[in-house]
């Protein structure tokens, strides 16, 4: 065993000893005392040492990690696993067949340009693109008589 280890069963043959001897109940008392003392201090110093240890490993880790880069400043398409990661919204479009041939050819363009890429990503991308130019949005419904 390791140096100031203690056997787990070693009160359990001491007291088997101990009723063989016929010696008071006193003395075993004492016995029994003087070792749960140390074995319980010993118990919570290995522990506290060994905790201590993981929790400063931990932070250790987690410093070096948090100087590095944080996960959520990572772009999207590098943190997920897979393309519907985190897309829990399904936004069922019904579109004219010209909106479908424009975005066959928005899509073709953007590979041109980034290489690539999932059709849901390129769709969803120009979703958004309409979202943050609404002026472009409105001359398309007011091109298909919405303010009339």
């Amino acid at each position: 065993m390791k140096s100031g280890a203690t056997d787990p069963f070693a009160d359990d043959q001491q007291d088997d000893q101990d009723k063989n001897t016929d010696e008071p109940d006193s003395n075993t008392d004492q016995s029994d005392s003087a070792v749960t003392p140390e074995n319980h201090q010993e118990g919570n110093s290995n522990t506290g040492q060994s905790d201590s240890a993981v929790t400063t490993e931990g932070r250790q880790e987690d410093d070096s990690n948090t100087g590095q880069f944080d996960r959520s400043d990572l772009p999207r398409i590098i943190t997920r696993d897979t393309v519907k990661e985190d897309r829990d919204a399904v936004h069922q479009l019904f579109v004219y067949e010209d909106t479908t041939e424009k975005e066959k050819e928005a899509r073709r363009e953007l590979e041109d340009r980034i290489g690539d890429i999932y059709k849901l990503d390129a769709r969803e991308a120009i979703y958004r693109a309409g979202m943050e130019n609404l002026d472009d949005a409105e001359a398309i419904l007011r091109n298909w008589g919405a303010d009339i």
